[in-house]
């Protein structure tokens, strides 16, 4: 692995920072109510008009169903069949914007069987004047970790444990030219992107 020397900065967020932040983010609210074997109504609802994104994903990852709004809305409602499917854990999901909410389905003989809602938002993240800057409010307080890669081979990788607000800073001025993905990972990839030095 090749090594890159990397200064680690704090990025010092306040309170009415936190607050701000807080208050712009999207709150959606994700309803899945079983109605009869195999079939349930996924019911999505957001306070302000926003495009939806919602996907239906199997245990192994794999998607099962997507569907993007085609204008902003504020309510949507359905009947899905899931007849289709083999028995086993499911997981439903809804975007809005920067916030995600999911809820977990287990089908079991024809029946139904929905767990608890939960909500993550993407993190933020900003390069400025080469130091990228990563804020991540972690409510599953996993185990998180940065990693950079070029062509693929990973670079340098950080771990910034599993506090609920995750704030830090990167000196990428030592990185020489080239196309780079920046990876956040919990137990699984939560957000990813380019960047072209």
């Amino acid at each position: 692995m090749k090594t890159m020397k990397t200064m680690k900065t704090l990025i010092v967020i306040t309170a009415v920072a936190f607050a701000a932040i807080a208050s712009a983010v999207e709150k959606p609210k994700m309803n899945v109510i079983p109605l009869e074997a195999d079939k349930a109504i996924i019911a999505l609802s957001n306070a302000t008009p926003a495009y939806f994104e919602i996907s239906i994903n199997s245990e192994a990852g794999n998607t099962i169903y997507y569907k993007e709004s085609k204008s902003k809305i504020t309510d949507y409602k359905k009947i899905y069949d899931f007849s289709a499917l083999n028995d086993g854990n499911y997981e439903v999901s809804v975007k809005v914007n920067d916030t995600r909410v999911k809820r977990d389905i287990e089908i079991n003989r024809g029946k139904i069987y929905v767990g608890d809602s939960k909500v993550s938002y993407d993190p933020f993240v900003l390069v400025d004047n080469e130091i990228l800057k990563i804020s991540y409010l972690n409510f599953d307080e996993e185990n998180i970790a940065l990693k950079i890669y070029e062509n693929g081979e990973m670079v340098y990788q950080s771990k910034l444990g599993k506090k609920f607000a995750i704030n830090a800073g990167y000196d990428l001025s030592k990185l020489r030219a080239g196309n780079y993905q920046v990876v956040l990972e919990g137990n699984d990839e939560l957000y990813a992107f380019s960047y072209i030095k």
